[in-house]
C-alpha cells in the first residue's frame, strides 16, 4: 500500500519494502508469467513528496500487472485522522492521478510482454461485437468471432494491446 517503509509503519503494515521484494522474487521464480497487482494508498499522513516518489519508484521497479489506487481521506475516529502532517487534498488528488497513470502503464507493459504468444482463454461473455475472456493470469482478451464462446477455454494468439486488454486471434 506504499513503497516507503516509514509510511508503511505509520499505516501499521507489518512488512518492509525489502521483505516485499524478496516475496515477489520468490513468487516470480516459482510461478512463470505471474500477474501481480497491487493496491496503493496515496496521500497518507506524513507522506512527503520524497516518500511518494519512493513509492512511485518502488512500484515501477516491481513491474506490477496493474493495480488499484486509493486516495487517502480521513475517517473520523481512526488513528490516521488524528496524525500530524495531513497531506493537502490537492496534493493527494495529483498524486492519485500520477499513480493511476503508472498503474495503467504497468498493465500496458505487462500485456505487451505476451504479444505473439498463445494463451488459453476462458471466455465469459460478448462485449459489443467481441467475445471477452481471461487468460490464466488474468489478461483480458478480446476476439471477434461469430461462434458462441461462452464458458469455453480456447487457445488464442495475442496480437495487439488495446485498452484494458489484448486483441487476440483464435488458433484453429
Amino acid at each position: 500500500q506504499s513503497g516507503n517503509d516509514e509510511v508503511l509503519k505509520a499505516m501499521g503494515r507489518p512488512i518492509t519494502r525489502g521483505q516485499y521484494t524478496e516475496l515477489v522474487e520468490m513468487l516470480r521464480s516459482s510461478i512463470p508469467d505471474l500477474a501481480l497487482t497491487t493496491d496503493v494508498i496515496v496521500g497518507f499522513p506524513g507522506e512527503t513528496e520524497e516518500k511518494f516518489m519512493d513509492t512511485k519508484n518502488f512500484i515501477e521497479s516491481i513491474a506490477f500487472a496493474g493495480g488499484h489506487v486509493f486516495t487517502y481521506s480521513p475517517r473520523s475516529g481512526t488513528a490516521a485522522a488524528e496524525m500530524p502532517d495531513q497531506v493537502d487534498v490537492k496534493i493527494r488528488k495529483e498524486r492519485s492521478r500520477k499513480m493511476l497513470r503508472l498503474a495503467h502503464s504497468s498493465l500496458d507493459s505487462f500485456n505487451h510482454g505476451f504479444l505473439g504468444r498463445t494463451q488459453d482463454v476462458l471466455f465469459e461473455q460478448r462485449s459489443g461485437e467481441d467475445w471477452t475472456g481471461l487468460t490464466g493470469n488474468y489478461i483480458r482478451v478480446y476476439v471477434n468471432v461469430p461462434s458462441d464462446l461462452t464458458n469455453r477455454i480456447v487457445p488464442v494468439r495475442l496480437i495487439e494491446v488495446m485498452g484494458d486488454g489484448v486483441r487476440g486471434g483464435l488458433i484453429i
